[in-house]
């Protein structure tokens, strides 16, 4: 087949895409076709609306230069060039409809970079796999409820925070969700039947919306661990990082039960957990009064590595530590408002430890390490 056989077929594909009738192998080379020395893969960028001439320019080159390279056509092939020039107005039919069917996809590392760190976005991923960028304040899950189908995929949506970044949920029950930076929650489009149900990866605090007939449900999975929190009406904390060894728990009203294999164990106000090894520890007292203030960054009596991943979180930095395992601990708060580097120099300030940040990443030099 010549070139401009090709392009014939690719005018015909185009076609089809418009009326819908285009296979799903069909489909492929067309999108193989025209990804082929584009400057990016064809998904929409955020900048959609404002961007359309450019879109529309590229398709038109492509179709002129698929025209262009045809040396000397025989006579019998003009028919070709007249219905690839009239097919250029299919090719903007086609190509915009195949560009706004195909699904938005957000990369996250990208979201962290450009809003950086103390922002308020997150990422909505419906049932069906679609991505929404959600910006701003407080996300009303109801308000979306309508445009779900919950028959597609395993009926559950997920909000997503990059690095930096977080969040206020309002799900459908009226229980409120302040998701914190690199986590996530999946949850039914409705609570139907007799619970409500959702899945944590991060961290997130809770204010859960009073319904005793209707448990509300966390769970939770920790290095292969599995740990349920039932609540019927009460406001708490859980952080459930995938990275960090331990899950904590802290109670700032009313109870709540941890539930892992055989182990079972209740919170009242005041108190906190740690979850580790699928082993619930002994109760301690909780002192982390104001988690909900998205201001500000708390401290418990953590070890200075721990310390660190959340620095790395919250500010979107990679993490080097060099020295040996040095378990100081450290208690306090620290607002995000305030630049990673002043936070760093007041860490340095309470402790021994020294720290260099250059391109994104923090080198943590314990006590007595030979700093380099």
């Amino acid at each position: 087949m010549n070139h401009s056989d090709e392009n014939d077929n690719y005018a015909e594909l185009a076609a089809k895409w418009v009326d819908r009738s285009i296979s799903k192998e069909q489909r492929n080379k067309f999108n193989t076709w025209y990804d082929n020395g584009q400057d990016q893969p064809l998904v929409i960028p955020a900048a959609f609306v404002t961007d359309a001439a450019t879109h529309k320019t590229r398709i038109y080159q492509k179709v002129l230069d698929g025209m262009e390279e045809e040396q000397r056509p025989a006579p019998t092939k003009l028919w070709s060039r007249i219905f690839m020039a009239a097919s250029i107005c299919i090719f903007f039919s086609a190509a915009l409809y195949f560009y706004t069917q195909r699904p938005q996809q957000f990369n996250l590392d990208e979201l962290a970079k450009e809003y950086g760190p103390g922002s308020q976005v997150a990422i909505l991923t419906h049932p069906d796999g679609r991505q929404t960028l959600l910006e701003g304040s407080t996300f009303n899950t109801s308000s979306e409820a309508g445009r779900f189908n919950p028959a597609t995929g395993n009926g559950l949506a997920r909000i997503t925070t990059p690095r930096g970044s977080r969040y206020q949920i309002l799900l459908e029950d009226g229980t409120k969700v302040w998701l914190g930076a690199a986590s996530s929650i999946s949850y039914p489009v409705r609570f139907n039947g007799t619970d409500r149900t959702i899945r944590l990866s991060g961290e997130a605090y809770f204010e859960v919306a009073h319904q005793p007939q209707k448990p509300f449900h966390v769970e939770i999975t920790s290095w292969k661990r599995q740990l349920d929190i039932t609540v019927i009406g009460t406001k708490f904390n859980v952080s459930a990082y995938p990275e960090d060894p331990e899950v904590q728990t802290r109670v700032f009203e009313g109870s709540v039960r941890l539930s892992s294999g055989n182990h079972t164990t209740v919170l009242t106000k005041g108190e906190k957990v740690i979850f580790e090894d699928g082993i619930l520890l002994p109760k301690e007292e909780n002192t982390d009064e104001e988690w909900m203030q998205a201001g500000t960054l708390h401290f418990d009596n953590v070890d200075i590595k721990q310390l660190m991943r959340v620095l790395a979180r919250e500010y979107n930095v990679k993490l080097v530590y060099h020295g040996r395992a040095n378990r100081m601990h450290v208690s306090g708060a620290i607002s995000r408002k305030k630049e990673l580097k002043t936070v760093l120099n007041l860490i340095e300030l309470a402790t021994a430890y020294r720290f260099l940040l250059e391109d994104g990443r923090v080198t943590a030099f314990e006590p007595n390490t030979i700093r380099y």
